[in-house]
């Protein structure tokens, strides 16, 4: 038997079987859970091929199956009204920095031994359990690496030829550190600032005052790593869509997830916790990130989307990407539109690169991400992310973030850089990344809805997708980056 090959059964066009010759090529499949057994069995569209069902959206919906290449080719060749899609992963959302690939940094011929101390800004004590990333040349990725000790000291062996940048990633609690352009010739002293929750962050340096009315019912999804535990966070619901994983699973296997839904709504208040953009809201979190995996399928996300219609959801943030230009994901954003959903999707990291799928995906609400001097401590890590041009003419402290992506897809930026947001175990701590920015979006979109009554009562269609988006960015302030960094602008903060 030809080895076989994992692969999405569905209609020809769409995700949803709208007709009866279609609704029976698909219940041909008996209907399977991943958690449970798999299903063999044959198929006609197939030629009769052997076909192992894994798991079901409904008994009509979409089917994950393992077949052959020869059975998937005989399938979308069939005058059946199936098709089959290979499988595809999009990138975890939260890995470490590129700086902190072991395999991209070269430990070069040690010429100088110095000795780098990390220490607590408010008390002097040292930090153990930092990880110091040490650059001679950034680009040819060459420097070394270490962890700090008891004594928040960690040495290092480098060419004595200047570090020209030195990363520092704290333990729990802190912000990092971050400068460029330091000599080999000495030792060196950086400190790390504790977190205060009671210190206007980005976000809430912008939305400190939010209009959001929770009493209108407006509820978010939150497709990513999972999310909380965390009791600042209202979670309404919850399912897990990675294949093999229990249903009931949705809690974070990570802290991505987390932090997103904390910026689209958390309900903590400083100087014990923070709030979201939408404090309150009722969220749904929906795990597509499995343990240990390489990355979102487009099986998972498709499923994930399929139920946050099915649960009412208003808004669904994707803080996700990476992934290759991909047929399901893009009919399932299609198909959230269809039911009156606001999808937003984080543009991606890459360097001001071309926007990542699905951001790029029509339909998707592609996010840029901005930043703005002053709102986190000065040497923090953040500063790494300062990148001009292009430079506001609004504020000369604002700047759009140096990783982000950006293109003609853009169609919102938010505040990204330096966020503070909730973590599983009932912390909080910063991170950065349009992963970030999208949620904050996601949180302004949110309000803006449930001050707008009209628009919430639509039926649940396009007209009422499209009319949260025409509300979303008729509602934003441009800050003078251009259209390609910024789309319609950021969210006025008057109004959200």
């Amino acid at each position: 038997m030809s080895e076989t090959q994992r692969y999405i059964l569905l209609p020809q066009q769409g995700i949803r079987a709208m007709d009866a010759a279609t609704r029976a090529a698909l219940t041909e499949l008996p209907a399977a859970s991943s958690t449970g057994a798999i299903l063999e069995t044959t198929y006609a569209p197939a030629g009769g091929a052997s076909v192992a069902v894994i798991d079901s959206i409904s008994d009509d919906g979409a089917k994950l199956v393992d077949m052959s290449n020869e059975a998937a080719e005989l399938t979308n060749a069939s005058p059946a009204p199936v098709r089959a899609v290979p499988v595809v992963y999009y990138d975890n959302p939260d890995p470490q920095p590129l700086f902190l690939d072991t395999s991209s940094i070269t430990e070069a011929h040690a010429l100088v031994s110095i000795e780098i101390k990390c220490s607590d800004a408010s008390t002097g004590a040292g930090v153990s359990g930092a990880r110091v990333v040490a650059f001679t040349d950034f680009e040819a990725r060459t420097g070394a690496s270490g962890t700090t000790g008891a004594d928040g000291t960690v040495r290092l062996n480098l060419p004595d030829i200047g570090i020209e940048r030195l990363y520092i990633f704290p333990p729990d609690g802190y912000w990092g550190a971050f400068r460029r352009a330091l000599s080999t010739g000495s030792d060196h002293h950086l400190t790390v600032h504790p977190i205060d929750l009671s210190v206007p962050d980005v976000v809430r340096h912008y939305y400190g005052n939010s209009r959001f009315n929770r009493l209108a019912g407006v509820t978010a999804g939150v497709i990513d790593t999972g999310v909380g535990p965390h009791d600042h966070l209202n979670i309404i619901g919850g399912r897990n869509t990675v294949t093999g994983e229990p249903a009931d699973e949705w809690q974070d296997g990570g802290t991505h997830g987390t932090h997103v839904a904390g910026l689209i709504g958390a309900n903590g208040d400083a100087p014990a916790g923070l709030f979201g953009v939408a404090p309150g809201i009722g969220m749904h979190a929906y795990r597509v990130f499995g343990a240990n995996a390489r990355g979102a399928s487009n099986y998972a996300i498709l499923k994930a989307m399929i139920i946050a219609g099915l649960d009412g959801c208003d808004i669904i943030n994707l803080s996700l990407g990476g992934g290759p230009a991909d047929n399901i994901v893009f009919e399932a954003v299609q198909d959230a539109r269809e039911q009156g959903m606001l999808v937003v999707v984080a543009a991606g990291n890459n360097g001001r690169r071309r926007v990542e799928f699905p951001a790029a995906y029509e339909g998707a609400i592609a996010v840029s991400a901005m930043g703005r001097e002053g709102t986190f401590p000065h040497g923090a890590l953040e500063e790494a992310d300062i990148l001009r041009p292009p430079a506001s003419p609004n504020d000369p402290a604002e700047f759009l973030a140096a990783f982000s992506n950006v293109g003609p897809e853009i169609s919102i930026t938010g505040p990204g850089v330096g966020t503070l947001s909730t973590l599983p175990g009932n912390r909080y701590g910063p991170k950065s990344g349009t992963s970030m920015a999208a949620p904050a979006v996601a949180g302004a979109a949110a309000s803006l809805l449930s001050q707008d009554n009209f628009i919430f009562n639509m039926p649940r269609d396009r007209s009422r997708a499209n009319a949260i988006a025409r509300l979303l960015q008729t509602s934003c302030v441009q800050r003078g980056f251009g259209l390609p960094f910024e789309g319609f602008g950021l969210p006025d903060p008057t109004l959200v």
